[in-house]
């Protein structure tokens, strides 16, 4: 339960969003997304803020929508291939940046015991990037601390995490795999010039010590039994690992040190580290300092038009597809505290103009119970005015950041430091 002290707090800081950050309301009718519904002369200010009950609260709300949409693309239903290929949406060359606030819409769900929130972004005008919680994988840090350091209009909580930092599935930037486990499931490539793609993505890496190849189980994650992880800079310092295995410590392509029997060595800034445990330890009875070693590493992918992402975030399942709601939970063997029931949740998704959805629910409290899967996506279709969607990694991590301000309520009463997220900035801010 979050104390009334907190409510007020959040109530006081969205009151203040809606004052301050948007244009004037409009409602939404029955029969249409809430984004871009009409006004209506019943409508009235949303009962949280009228302090009324949750009960027959209205529907949801937007704000500020763009004056100028981008040309609608019709999309079909296809097969279900591994990745999706995206609709094609033209973007017009803007030589200045819009003014502030320009191509924003900020969304507000409150029916049913459920209370939802999304900002949507103009792909004409803003941006999507990825960014790790402390510039390494090691540790976490709040939404709050991290978006101090960048100059972003949003930001949401993204990749699922243990409690040291390491991320759980694929996390690529700018064109470097930043972390990877063993886990095949659904994810975001974001292409450069600010296409969206979603699929499910793999992966595959070797090394090779004087001409013996060997197997990359995992990047910058914790070392199970029995396998070998590659270790970079982006992981930290060192490699926090135990003394049950053999680290290579390798500089500038050349093995420079062989650690047996001596774990958490240091990363090398010019370097890295392969670390294995187990019978992987026995591979490397044959190995001396001086080889050379060779690293290739691939994205495994279905669909070509996920080979050109620079940003891959994987969490899942995937929520929507084609404007129609589409789990994949099962399929991707979630466990079932993601799976079933309901819950606080994030998502990630796109309109039929592909502009940029970030969405939360809240839930686990007085004013939201949250939602299941199904429930999450059908309010992103039909609420928020999602054709494709995929869902974060929620419960107390679920956070939406919007101009400095939490929008939501986080369920565990306070922000929970987080391992990565998601940011929308101006396209102009490098």
């Amino acid at each position: 339960m979050v104390s009334s002290k907190f409510n007020r707090k959040f109530f006081a800081a969205v009151f203040a969003a809606y004052v301050f950050l948007f244009s004037p309301t409009t409602y939404a009718a029955d029969d249409a997304p809430a984004y871009v519904r009409s006004a209506t002369d019943d409508d009235g200010m949303p009962a949280y803020i009228r302090g009324n009950s949750y009960e027959n609260n209205p529907p949801a709300y937007v704000t500020n929508k763009p004056q100028v949409e981008p040309p609608q693309v019709e999309t079909s239903p296809v097969e279900t291939p591994l990745v999706d290929t995206p609709p094609i949406v033209e973007t017009p060359n803007l030589e200045a940046p819009p003014p502030e606030g320009a191509g924003l819409e900020f969304l507000m769900y409150n029916q049913n015991g459920v209370m939802a929130f999304a900002i949507i972004a103009a792909h004409e005008y803003y941006k999507v990037c990825p960014v790790i919680a402390r510039n390494q994988i090691q540790g976490r840090a709040t939404l709050s601390g991290i978006t101090s350091n960048y100059n972003d209009i949003a930001m949401i909580n993204a990749s699922y995490f243990e409690r040291d930092g390491s991320i759980i599935g694929m996390l690529q930037i700018d064109d470097t795999i930043v972390s990877r486990d063993d886990y095949t499931r659904s994810a975001i490539g974001i292409k450069q010039d600010g296409t969206i793609v979603f699929g499910q993505v793999g992966y595959h890496g070797v090394f090779d010590i004087e001409g013996k190849e060997f197997p990359i189980c995992g990047v910058n994650c914790d070392r199970p039994k029995d396998s070998i992880v590659l270790y970079t800079n982006q992981f930290g310092a060192s490699t926090n690992t135990n003394d049950s295995g053999v680290e290579l410590i390798v500089r500038n392509g050349v093995i420079s040190s062989v650690m047996r029997g001596k774990g958490n060595n240091r990363i090398p800034s010019d370097g890295y580290i392969i670390s294995a445990q187990g019978n992987a330890w026995e591979l490397f009875k044959g190995v001396n300092v001086g080889d050379d070693i060779i690293i290739d590493q691939e994205v495994l992918v279905k669909d070509e038009n996920f080979y050109d992402a620079i940003h891959i975030v994987g969490a899942g399942p995937r929520l929507v597809k084609n404007g129609q709601i589409y789990v994949t939970a099962d399929e991707e063997a979630f466990p079932d505290d993601i799976r079933v029931g309901r819950a606080p949740r994030s998502a990630f998704g796109v309109t039929k103009y592909g502009d940029y959805i970030f969405a939360v629910v809240d839930g686990r409290q007085a004013h939201s119970q949250g939602c299941t899967l199904q429930e999450w996506a059908d309010i992103l279709i039909n609420q928020f005015g999602a054709v494709d969607a995929i869902n974060l990694d929620g419960g107390g991590s679920a956070e939406l950041i919007v101009n400095d301000n939490i929008v939501n309520s986080p369920s565990d009463g306070q922000e929970r430091p987080v391992a990565s997220a998601l940011m929308i900035l101006s396209k102009w801010d490098r």
